[in-house]
């Protein structure tokens, strides 16, 4: 992966995070109210998750670390190697699972509970980002 590549990730979850803060302050019934609010969340949300994933395993690569087989174990060898915090590897990990569920189990997501994600649980795509992000700009790399 290029170092193009790798901005274009980076400029992905930036212009996604800017728009899910939008339909964040949505109340929940206006969210509801409007198919397009769910579908832009569970896009952008997916499309986040996979490009940090997409940044970390190229990390993983360029860092010379073991080869994950699943896009938990990306998360798993950054935090085993010291480049993401401990006590956010199961947050991480739940986030990547929520990616595979929106891809493969799309239509069993409660509206309820994604709307919960987006109100509660977004900090955790900028808090990952942030890490990624300092391991790119690191110095050791």
């Amino acid at each position: 992966m290029k170092q193009r590549d790798i901005q274009t990730k980076i400029d992905v979850v930036l212009d996604n995070l800017e728009k899910l803060k939008l339909l964040q302050e949505k109340p929940l019934a206006e969210f509801k109210a409007d198919f397009r609010n769910i579908d832009s969340a569970l896009h952008r949300l997916q499309t986040s998750i996979q490009a940090l994933l997409d940044i970390g395993s190229y990390l993983i690569a360029s860092l010379g670390l073991k080869t994950p087989g699943t896009h938990a174990q990306i998360i798993e060898i950054l935090a085993e190697a010291g480049h993401l915090p401990q006590e956010k590897l199961k947050t991480y990990i739940t986030m990547s699972q929520f990616r595979n569920r929106i891809v493969h189990l799309y239509n069993h997501i409660e509206v309820d509970a994604l709307h919960e994600i987006l109100t509660s649980e977004l900090s955790d795509i900028r808090d990952l980002y942030t890490h990624l992000l300092k391991v790119l700009d690191s110095p050791s790399r």
